[in-house]
């Protein structure tokens, strides 16, 4: 602080020692002390530091940033390859979207081409469960006929054969399977609602009609 407090008249100072030419290459500095000093030359150990050119006056009229670590280029490196990637992504998301307005402008001429689209699509998966929801039944009713005949036999005191054994436990399995799969398509069902949901609130964004 004492050093800040006697900088205007030591630069005064120094404009008289020197041309008055020379007197606006007066440079400041902190050194490795945290003190300021100032002169016409920059010591080389303070080149790569922030500088400032100051007036007679001891306002500062330009400052030279310090040269920035290897550490902070590659931060900076980092986050411009971020960006470019963000933009770039964003840049393909538009023209994916603009793809997709294209083709459903072009497919469905009114919102009942796409709502009977919907229809049939969820149609046909509700169709595909109720086929199997009559093959589990049928599976089951055989099922129930070898559990019949597997008590039967322990009531008779009769060893179960390995074979009633085995086709027991196959129709087990392909029921778990069929169930499976009714859950996979109840899934799907749901997932095609949610696409003809989007696909029809941009349709309307697209046309510029209200929801009815």
């Amino acid at each position: 602080m004492r050093f800040l407090s006697i900088l205007p008249a030591l630069l005064v100072a120094l404009g008289l020692a020197l041309p008055g030419s020379a007197f606006a290459a007066i440079k400041c500095w902190t050194n490795k002390e945290g003190v300021r000093e100032c002169g016409n030359i920059v010591p080389p150990e303070y080149a790569q530091k922030e500088t400032r050119t100051v007036n007679e006056r001891g306002i500062t009229i330009e400052v030279k940033e310090r040269a920035k670590t290897p550490e902070e280029l590659e931060q900076e490196r980092a986050a411009r390859e971020t960006e470019e990637r963000r933009l770039a992504e964003e840049q393909k998301r538009q023209q994916d979207q603009a793809s997709y307005d294209r083709m459903l402008l072009s497919t469905f001429t009114v919102e009942q081409d796409l709502l009977d689209s919907r229809d049939r699509a969820t149609g046909a998966v509700d169709a595909s469960i109720e086929v199997t929801l009559a093959v589990i039944a049928s599976l089951n009713r055989k099922l129930d006929d070898y559990k019949k005949r597997a008590a039967a036999l322990e009531r008779g005191g009769s060893p179960l054969p390995a074979e009633l054994k085995e086709d027991m436990a196959a129709l087990e399995k392909q029921i778990q399977d069929k169930e499976e799969y009714i859950d996979s398509k109840k899934q799907e069902k749901e997932l095609l609602l949610e696409k003809y949901a989007a696909d029809l609130q941009r349709y309307r964004q697209l046309k510029s009609v209200r929801p009815r």
